[in-house]
């Protein structure tokens, strides 16, 4: 389950199926019912996260099990054909659901922290604006005039400087670094590549 719940955020394409109206709707919103109800269950590890989706997802789908493998083509359910129907229902989650969002964020994280992969580098400006469009961004005035956006994804040892406040950074001329990483856009229901912010240093 693991897989499959980070390749939501972090590598998969973008599914046709996010606009179709069919058993999946049907799933993700008994799912988030369930998140919902259990609102106070505390969520701090990667393996709570994926233990409690697989709560969810016993307790609410198992009931029409059957119609989501009819759906794909699918005789019987077990690993494989779990992962395939688990994968499109988060999908469908990411895009619904914000308390999933909250449930999935230590494996977010987690995986964020694993991959050595990405792109990594750095930006000397000026940050004049800090924005919330499901994430925090922060827009960054180079010295030649052009404009950077960064997000502000995870916490780092320097935002312990500043309280983790980004407003605190507006006005000042800060060096950034950034790691290249792929999010996932609630209200386009589309995929795309941001500079998350690693570290920072006041200039």
């Amino acid at each position: 389950m693991k897989k499959v719940l980070i390749s939501i955020f972090i590598c998969l394409p973008v599914f046709s199926f996010c606009q179709e109206k069919n058993i999946y709707d049907t799933a993700a919103e008994k799912i988030c019912d369930y998140m919902n109800k259990h609102s106070d269950k505390k969520i701090t590890s990667q393996a709570e996260a994926e233990a409690f989706f697989s709560e969810a997802f016993m307790d609410a789908c198992m009931p029409f099990i059957d119609r989501l493998l009819e759906k794909e083509g699918l005789k019987s359910f077990d690993e494989q054909s779990g992962r395939k129907i688990g994968e499109k229902i988060s999908l469908k989650l990411s895009g619904t659901c914000p308390k999933f969002m909250e449930v999935m964020r230590p494996l977010v994280k987690q995986s964020l922290k694993d991959d050595n992969d990405s792109e990594t580098g750095s930006l000397n400006g000026t940050v004049t604006e800090i924005t919330q469009d499901g994430y925090t961004f922060l827009k960054l005035k180079l010295a030649d005039g052009s404009q950077k956006r960064v997000v502000w994804l995870l916490s780092f040892d320097d935002a312990e400087n500043i309280n983790n406040d980004p407003k605190k950074l507006v006005g000042k001329k800060w060096e950034i670094q950034w790691k290249s990483v792929q999010l996932f856009y609630p209200k386009s229901h589309s995929f795309g590549t941001e500079k998350m912010i690693t570290g920072l240093k006041q200039k």
